[in-house]
């Protein structure tokens, strides 16, 4: 269980950088249940960075893609630990990387400059990240403690505060990139103070599918595509081939890195 199978990622870059192939990424465990299991990777907002599961030391680790620098995030993983699903999350200026254990019902938070790293308990799905805080789940899918779906925010100091009757909802695009605002079943979360702000001003045909800055996301209805203002709620049509922030949205799925 949590025996490596395949290895090597390929990211197709977006310029003329062309394609970078981490021949030591593994792709594909054998899970908690004796199947097949693909391996999560993430790509920082900017696209410079990717976070990806090394096989020769059994790590998570995150590479700068334009110096090929890289920096563990974990220390070598356990079988049984790699057997369960990980979740992987990384900061607006992709500083800061987290790798959540589901199966230990924790999160191990890096600074990438620095190296610096500490656990945070019983969050098992992070849903933003900044210099001062993360959101998440206080729940774990093979792990125990918590509230089910309970998002909450933690900040630096170690304290826990739940957002506002945020239970049970989906969480569309989490947070803002300033970390200020939070978005989940269709509403908006002030962040400091964990009360609802309110809907996000869309239409009820469409959907959030990324945070373009602080104050507009990207919206999807059909094949069309709109940038809202959450501040004044004014919708932008925009081009359906190339909306602004749909790559970024995509990226996991496709592994192409905007360059």
């Amino acid at each position: 269980m949590g025996t490596v199978l395949c290895t090597g990622l390929k990211l197709q870059l977006g310029s003329d950088s062309g394609v970078v192939t981490i021949a030591q990424a593994a792709t594909e465990i054998f899970g908690i249940d004796g199947d097949k299991d693909r391996v999560e990777f993430a790509v920082s907002r900017d696209g410079h960075r990717v976070v990806y599961l090394d096989a020769p030391s059994y790590r998570f680790v995150a590479m700068d893609l334009p110096t090929r620098k890289t920096r563990a995030l974990t220390p070598p993983l356990s079988g049984e630990e790699l057997g369960k699903w990980a979740n992987l999350a990384s900061s607006a200026d992709g500083r800061w990387f987290t790798v959540s254990l589901i199966g230990n019902a924790k999160t191990i938070l890096t600074d990438f400059d620095t190296g610096q790293a500490r656990e945070i308990p019983n969050v098992c799905v992070v849903h933003g990240v900044t210099a001062k805080l993360l959101v998440g789940n206080q729940w774990c899918r093979h792990g125990e403690g918590g509230i089910p779906n309970q998002v909450v925010v933690v900040r630096e100091d170690g304290s826990v505060k739940p957002l506002d009757d945020l239970q049970n909802e989906h969480v569309d695009i989490g947070l803002s990139p300033d970390g200020v605002t939070f978005s989940a079943g269709r509403n908006l979360y002030d962040v400091e103070t964990g009360q609802r702000l309110g809907p996000l001003p869309l239409p009820q045909s469409s959907r959030a599918v990324a945070w373009l800055d602080d104050s507009r996301v990207l919206a999807e209805d059909g094949e069309s595509y709109q940038v809202v203002s959450i501040v004044t709620g004014t919708r932008d049509e925009v081009d359906n081939e190339r909306p602004p922030g749909l790559e970024f949205a995509k990226r996991l799925s496709s592994g192409r890195l905007p360059w």
